[in-house]
């Protein structure tokens, strides 16, 4: 093996060691006991309560304060605890984590994707007057004097996408408008983000995009509601109900989540904008209904909910094309 090939394998078998150290220490035979997170012996030193193992960064981190050993993580701590050399080591591991499956098979967890949405949630900034996010909305009719904390501006956001080998990777940065996608907690769990390019939408096979394995209801609330709450399915749709009815609104990204949208219990009335799919199998309509139809048998069991649905009459449209025709019609009264 070369020095390249060798560099490879050892990043390799870190990555997919990396949050299972408990499991691959118990199962290459640690004593339980340094397991246990108590202060000990070190394994390496000796001494009587200086050790402790913590896996702090998820890397079978622990800590010794006896200057002189210090802190280490699983590899290290394997090879003082069994007494096997790095190459020994090495190979142990790997055979407890697996092969490295094929890039394009790979599937992220639920934890890397929340933590790499916080990342690029921190990343951005308000939307401000002038900026990509605010040029891209005003060329829909949707500019607003204060945009909703909800949504945000990345100046240089990457864009992935498959390579002519299959395989996926950075094909170049844009300004994005990054959407974040709240639990029933209110936490964080997802992020949309569309890309831009000269203040519209960029030209892109996939220009929006969430990252997420699974909103399972949350949303992406842009207005608080109070006891009244309208929701509808896209960003710019649901800016466009807000600019309408004035009603405070929130975005349930597709047909499909919307119908499992979650609601607070203190919201008392509900309006579902929904889309006008007539042309494309009704799926606006039907995922409207089903929610209604939802919140309607939930409220049997709870205090009473006015839940209804609005459609635009034109088939094919939604609510923002529908503000949109009011958009033009006041510029041609000028």
């Amino acid at each position: 093996m070369t020095d390249e090939h060798y560099a490879l394998s050892v990043d390799d078998v870190k990555t997919r060691a990396h949050g299972r150290w408990d499991e691959i220490l118990r199962c290459l035979g640690v004593d339980e006991r340094i397991l246990s997170r108590k202060n000990m012996p070190c394994p390496l030193c000796g001494g009587t309560d200086r050790f402790q193992y913590t896996d702090r960064f998820q890397e079978g981190n622990y800590h010794c304060r006896n200057p002189e050993c210090g802190p280490g993580g699983g590899f290290k701590l394997l090879q003082a605890a069994l007494g096997w050399d790095f190459a020994t080591t090495l190979r142990k591991v790997h055979d407890c984590v697996g092969s490295a499956p094929k890039r394009s098979e790979e599937q992220p967890t639920a934890a890397r994707m929340t933590t790499l949405a916080r990342r690029i949630w921190d990343e951005s900034v308000r939307v401000r007057a002038g900026d990509a996010v605010d040029r891209y909305l005003s060329s829909r009719g949707l500019g607003l004097e204060d945009y909703p904390g909800a949504l945000r501006c990345h100046p240089r956001l990457g864009y992935y996408g498959r390579a002519d080998s299959g395989r996926t990777r950075r094909l170049g940065e844009y300004a994005a408008m990054v959407a974040r996608i709240d639990g029933p907690d209110g936490e964080l769990v997802a992020l949309h983000r569309t890309y831009l390019d000269a203040g519209r939408r960029a030209a892109l096979p996939d220009a929006k995009k969430v990252l997420s394995t699974g909103i399972n209801g949350a949303a992406i609330r842009l207005f608080a509601g109070g006891e009244v709450l309208a929701v509808a399915e896209g960003i710019e749709t649901a800016l466009a109900v807000h600019l309408l009815k004035n009603l405070p609104v929130w975005a349930g990204l597709n047909a499909g989540n919307l119908e499992r949208l979650w609601v607070p219990t203190h919201v008392r009335r509900v309006l579902i904008f929904g889309d006008n799919d007539a042309d494309a199998g009704f799926d606006g309509e039907a995922s409207a209904y089903a929610l209604a139809r939802r919140l309607r048998k939930e409220a049997r069991h709870g205090p009473p909910r006015d839940v209804q649905v609005m459609l635009p009459r034109k088939r094919g449209a939604d609510w923002a094309d529908v503000w949109w025709s009011v958009v033009r019609q006041m510029k041609n009264e000028r």
